[in-house]
């Protein structure tokens, strides 16, 4: 009996900010990194430029909020 594999997300090389830090396994996506030189948030050491495969990031379109009724009697 086979069960189906979940569809594998499509990975990409990304640019990243890693720790420099041997022992410190954190790393950001570079744009989602808090400035152009960031320090880590763990260790608040230094970090360095990389690449990783990663998924794509799926970006969530927020709805508009619709405009409430205007009250009929407000022009009375």
């Amino acid at each position: 009996m086979m069960t189906e594999m979940p569809n594998k997300p499509e990975l990409a090389p990304v640019p990243i900010w890693r720790c420099r830090r041997q022992d410190c396994k954190a790393w950001v996506r570079e744009e989602l990194a808090s400035s152009s030189q960031p320090s880590c948030p763990i260790c608040k050491g230094e970090m360095i430029r990389s690449m990783k495969h990663l998924p794509k990031l799926v970006k969530k379109h927020k709805a508009q909020k619709k405009k409430a009724p205007s009250d009929p009697w407000e022009n009375v």
